[in-house]
């Protein structure tokens, strides 16, 4: 395993290709009523792409990005080589705890930024030097800047590589947190990770055991409205799970596409105040996070973690063992109850937060900030 330094610099011709493929973009037209019941809003997207092309400055975006150290760091499994790209903060205090910050879809490591610097540096913050922790913030495999894989790939290979990587950096007791895809790396981490020693999530329905049936009320209340809300939300994963190649045509052919295709989810999965998404995130946030999906054009494979999650289930009646920690956001649209949750984890740590969503450490850092130093502290 190798460690070399990495920083951003995607390609002139790239960004000039992108800004004329949003000047050239065909719109669909605009239904009446509500402008974001039947998808992403055409005024919405219009406003965005306005300020993309006139208002948004991917260089210093770029710039402020690498102001944090950042790294490629070769592993291998199953024979089969990997670059995973990451950040990496050492903590500044007497005795920094590693953690690992893990992304899902439709974000990425961009998600983090905000809350890396308050968990490495907190005397800088106003903080405790005693609660500083060293942070790693990967990217996926297939997503931004990491590896994309040579065909779809699941959590459970991501989560060998994520531990490779760690031992790279010289880690080998380290805690592993993530929401969406990030909390099912956390979960095969916890089960089966050499180096990680806990976890903690703030998204219980990514690392299940297929035989958790819900068995209280209370319980098939959950399964039933997270039912009922998939028969509105679950085309997107239909889609992914199934033929992500033909929608990657689509995709890598249209900026546009690709910033529709997320923002609609930053839309609907976090929580908003009266629906309005620039009440929680700044248009350079959303941007950002969209531009690290087209630079390297990986749509297609970020897509297609949803087709190979399927050749590695979860084994009947596994169990994380290691201690779990879980950050229950209201704004989550798959919300369970404790009683679920630890059929499947050995849960220690339960804090219903006062508010956020699905897109935890981006929509409520100081929040996710604190409830993740109070877990570590727990640690030892």
């Amino acid at each position: 395993m190798t460690v070399r330094p990495f920083r951003i610099d995607v390609p002139q011709a790239r960004l000039d290709w992108i800004e004329r493929r949003l000047a050239e973009a065909e719109w669909p037209d605009r239904p009446e009523g509500d402008p974001w019941h039947y998808g992403a809003s055409v005024d919405a997207m219009r406003d965005l792409v306005a300020y993309w092309r006139d208002g948004y400055d991917w260089r210093a975006r770029e710039a402020a990005m690498n102001r944090l150290p950042q790294f490629l760091v070769d592993v291998e499994v199953d024979g089969v080589p990997y670059a995973i790209h990451l950040a990496h903060l050492v903590g500044k205090g007497p005795s920094p705890k590693p953690v690992m910050l893990l992304h899902g879809w439709p974000g990425s490591f961009v998600e983090f930024l905000d809350a890396a610097e308050q968990l490495a540096d907190p005397t800088a913050h106003g903080g405790d030097a005693a609660d500083a922790l060293s942070v790693v913030i990967p990217s996926l495999i297939g997503y931004g800047f990491s590896s994309k894989p040579r065909k779809p790939i699941g959590p459970r290979t991501i989560a060998r590589a994520m531990d490779q990587a760690m031992a790279a950096l010289g880690y080998t007791d380290y805690v592993a947190q993530g929401g969406d895809w990030g909390s099912s790396v956390s979960g095969w981490l916890g089960y089966e990770g050499q180096g990680c020693s806990a976890i903690h999530i703030n998204f219980t329905m990514g690392w299940t055991r297929p035989d958790a049936q819900p068995e209280t009320d209370e319980e098939k209340a959950a399964a039933q409205k997270l039912a009922d809300v998939w028969r509105t939300e679950s085309g997107y994963m239909v889609l992914q799970s199934t033929k992500p190649l033909s929608l990657s045509y689509a995709m890598s052919d249209s900026p546009l596409g690709v910033a529709a295709w997320l923002v609609e989810k930053f839309q609907t999965w976090s929580q908003l105040k009266d629906g309005d998404l620039w009440s929680v995130y700044t248009r350079d946030q959303i941007l950002d996070n969209i531009m690290v999906y087209l630079a390297n054009n990986t749509f297609g494979t970020a897509s297609w973690l949803y087709r190979g999650v399927y050749d590695e289930p979860v084994p009947a009646g596994a169990r994380v063992t290691k201690p779990v920690g879980v950050a229950n956001f209201p704004g989550e649209l798959a919300l369970f109850p404790r009683s679920t949750v630890e059929k499947s984890y050995n849960v220690v740590r339960w804090t219903d937060m006062p508010a956020g969503g699905h897109f935890a450490a981006m929509e409520q850092p100081a929040l996710f900030v604190e409830e993740l130093r109070a877990f570590m502290r727990t640690r030892g």
